[in-house]
């Protein structure tokens, strides 16, 4: 990456000086790319700036997620988490998901019982008959909830769990994809930690890692859903078995790079 990064910048200071008239798409291509770099090599102090660039100048909504969604890792990287959550939350409110500002336990219990009735008697055949999701501000929203649940532990736990409620349902209304392998083991903890039903709990986190087991993005998927899924297990499984499948998310996590989830 500080290869990379360089050569970015050279990039850019090649273009022209009017580039984001002249040379729009280069120059958006270069910026992301810079700010990427840079964020990955730890040169931090760079990221703002580069990000900057992109949103001042971008011509679309479109044209800034990428942007945003690197900003949001970035500000969740310096324990920002309340800036990032309102970064997304912003973001999702401009693809038609809005989540209540102030959320109490009896907001989320009313959530969670929704989300109980949508998955009564669900199995792995039935999730698999959904169709495909289509709408492309639906799986927009879909990727910036997945964002989101990562950090807002840290912000706003009720949140987290009312973001999986809110994939859940966005899924049987809309369409599955792949973050909804995500959202069935989110609210696997959800139901597990509001609700007394842990055999839903159970079967649910059961149908995710069946789903992930078998999805070609599986060590991505399964780093990132093992800490929610292992709430249940802890209950339900032998010690041993749990042992074992917390080694297995971390090598998963470890296989794919993340770090944070290893």
């Amino acid at each position: 990456y500080e290869q990379a990064g360089k050569y970015f910048a050279a990039g850019i200071s090649f273009l022209h000086k009017n580039k984001w008239n002249q040379q729009y798409s280069l120059s958006l291509e270069l910026h992301e790319m810079s700010a990427v770099a840079c964020f990955m090599a730890g040169h931090l102090e760079a990221v703002p700036s580069r990000i900057n660039d992109i949103l001042s100048n971008a011509k679309s909504f479109d044209d800034t997620l990428n942007s945003q969604v690197l900003m949001a890792k970035y500000l969740a990287s310096q324990e920002q988490y309340a800036s990032a959550t309102e970064g997304v939350l912003s973001i999702l409110s401009h693809l038609g998901e809005f989540f209540p500002s102030d959320i109490n336990e009896s907001q989320l219990g009313k959530e969670i019982k929704a989300s109980q009735a949508i998955l009564k008697d669900i199995t792995k055949e039935k999730v698999l008959r959904i169709a495909s999701m289509t709408d492309s501000n639906k799986l927009k929203a879909m990727k910036f909830m997945t964002l989101l649940h990562s950090f807002s532990n840290f912000a706003s736990p009720l949140l987290a769990h009312l973001l999986s409620c809110r994939m859940i349902q966005l899924t049987f209304e809309s369409g599955f994809c792949e973050n909804s392998i995500l959202g069935l083991g989110f609210i696997s903890h959800s139901l597990w930690h509001y609700s007394d039903d842990i055999q839903l709990a159970s079967q649910v986190g059961r149908i995710a890692e069946a789903l992930i087991h078998e999805h070609r993005n599986e060590h991505s998927l399964r780093a990132r859903v093992t800490q929610s899924t292992l709430s249940h297990k802890c209950i339900v499984d032998p010690f041993q078995a749990t042992c074992d499948y917390c080694q297995i998310g971390s090598n998963s996590a470890r296989i794919v790079g993340d770090e944070d989830n290893a």
